[in-house]
C-alpha cells in the first residue's frame, strides 16, 4: 500500500512538473513561413521586446516549450533584424500565452502581417477583445487617418499643411485620448484581482509610475496583493512585486542610495560629499528636452537658497562627455554636476526606481529623501519649505 502511495505521489509530481511553464503547438497556414521569432514583451507602451527564441516551421507546424516562463504577453514575427526592427513590428503580432498548453493558429492578412489565434486560452481572448475595444474607445481608426495626412504633408515638406492639421485636429486628439483614458480606468477596475486585471494594472498604471511616498506605495501594494491565486502565477505579479519592493527603498523618508561619478574636471565625486546639506538631486541628460526645461526654476532655486545650507547636484546619464559639458555651459547650470559612468548608470537608475527623466528629488542633510518627482514650481516651494523651517 505504501509503495502504491509513493508511486502515485511520484506520478503526480511528474505530471505537475510536465505542466510547468508554457507550451505551444501551432498550425501555420502560410506555407511561405519557414521560421518564426518569438520575443518577450518588456514594455508594450514603448514597443520594447527581448528576443527569446527562433522556431523552425516544418510542414506548417511547430512546437515550443519553455519551463521557466509564466503567463504573459509575447510578440511573434516572421522576420528579425536588429537593424530593421520596424519590419519586424510591421509583420509581427502580439499574443498572450498562458501557463500550460497553448494551441495556436497562425496566418497572414492581406498586408502581410501575422494573425495569431489562441482560442482555448481565456487570457488570449480577453487580450484580443481588450485591444479592439481600446482602439475603439480611442477612435484609433480616425486618428490613424489623420496621422497619414500629416505624414504625407511631411513627405512633401508642406509646412503650411502640417501646421493646419496640427491646429485643426488638436481637439480631436485630446478628446480621443481622454475618452480612452476614462475607458481604460473603468476596465482596470472591472478586471481587478484577475490575471488579466493584473496585466492591465501593471502595464497601464504601475510599470511607468513614479512612487514617491508611503501612501502611494500602500495603495499600489493593495492593488497587487488583491490579485487572486491564478493571477499570482503570472509574470505580472512577479514584476509588480519586484517594482514595489524596489520603490519601497527610495520613497520619502528612506535613505538616499549612493551616487558616484565624475565631476566636470574628471575627478571622483559622490552624493556623500554633500552630506550635511540639503541637496536637490537632478537626474537628467543633455538630450532630454523636458529635463532642460527645468533649468530656469533650478537656477532660481539655487540662487535663492545657496547660502542656506543648500546645493544642487546634477546627475547626468549622458554617454558623451563633450555633449554633457556643452549643455551645462549653454544652460548656465552653475551648480555641482556629476556624470555617471559605465554600468553605474543602470545600477543607480535602478537603485532609485527611476522610470524616466527628469527625476528630481530633495535629500536632507542626514541623507534621507524628503520628496521625489519634483517638477516646475514645486521644486522651488519644496526647497523653500525645507530650508526655512
Amino acid at each position: 500500500m505504501k509503495r502504491l502511495s509513493l508511486l502515485a505521489l511520484m506520478l503526480g509530481f511528474m505530471l505537475h512538473a510536465a505542466a510547468v511553464g508554457i507550451s505551444a503547438n501551432a498550425l501555420v497556414a502560410d506555407k511561405s513561413i519557414k521560421k518564426l521569432y518569438l520575443f518577450i514583451v518588456q514594455d508594450e507602451h514603448y514597443g520594447y521586446v527581448q528576443p527569446l527564441d527562433s522556431i523552425e516551421v516544418t510542414d506548417g507546424k511547430f512546437s515550443f516549450h519553455n519551463d521557466t516562463l509564466t503567463s504573459r504577453l509575447f510578440f511573434i514575427s516572421p522576420t528579425f533584424d536588429l537593424n530593421d526592427m520596424e519590419a519586424c513590428f510591421e509583420q509581427g503580432s502580439y499574443l498572450f500565452m498562458a501557463n500550460g498548453e497553448n494551441q495556436l493558429t497562425i496566418a497572414k492578412n492581406n498586408k502581410g502581417q501575422l494573425m495569431v489565434n489562441n482560442p482555448n486560452v481565456e487570457l488570449s481572448n480577453l487580450y484580443v477583445t481588450f485591444k479592439h475595444q481600446k482602439d475603439s474607445a480611442g477612435d484609433k481608426q480616425r486618428l490613424d487617418s489623420l496621422d497619414q495626412l500629416f505624414y504625407a504633408a511631411r513627405e512633401r515638406n508642406d509646412q503650411r499643411e502640417m501646421q493646419r492639421l496640427k491646429e485643426s485636429t488638436g481637439d480631436i486628439y485630446d478628446r480621443a485620448y481622454e475618452n480612452q483614458r476614462k475607458w481604460l480606468n473603468k476596465e482596470i477596475e472591472r478586471q481587478q484581482g484577475t490575471p488579466f486585471g493584473l496585466y492591465l494594472y501593471y502595464t497601464y498604471r504601475l510599470q511607468h509610475a513614479n512612487i514617491t511616498n508611503k501612501d502611494e506605495l500602500t495603495w499600489a501594494r493593495q492593488a497587487v496583493e488583491g490579485a487572486n491565486a491564478e493571477a499570482r502565477q503570472t509574470w505580472y505579479y512577479k514584476l509588480a512585486t519586484e517594482k514595489l519592493d524596489a520603490a519601497a527603498l527610495t520613497v520619502a523618508g528612506q535613505m538616499a542610495p549612493a551616487i558616484v561619478g565624475e565631476d566636470k574636471m574628471g575627478k571622483p565625486v559622490s552624493l556623500a560629499n554633500f552630506k550635511g546639506k540639503y541637496v536637490l538631486v537632478d537626474f537628467w541628460s543633455s538630450s532630454c528636452t523636458w529635463c532642460r526645461k527645468e533649468t530656469p526654476v533650478l537656477l532660481k532655486t539655487y540662487k535663492a537658497f545657496k547660502d542656506k545650507n543648500f546645493t544642487i547636484l546634477g546627475v547626468s546619464t549622458d554617454f558623451k562627455r563633450a555633449e554633457w559639458l556643452k549643455a551645462i555651459k549653454d544652460d548656465g547650470a552653475i551648480w555641482d554636476h556629476l556624470l555617471l559612468k559605465g554600468n553605474d548608470r543602470k545600477k543607480i537608475m535602478d537603485d532609485y526606481s527611476i522610470v524616466g527623466i527628469p527625476q528630481i528629488l530633495l535629500v536632507a542633510p542626514d541623507g534621507t529623501i524628503i520628496a521625489k518627482n519634483l517638477r516646475g514650481n514645486r521644486i522651488f516651494e519644496t526647497v523653500k519649505k525645507a530650508v526655512t523651517k
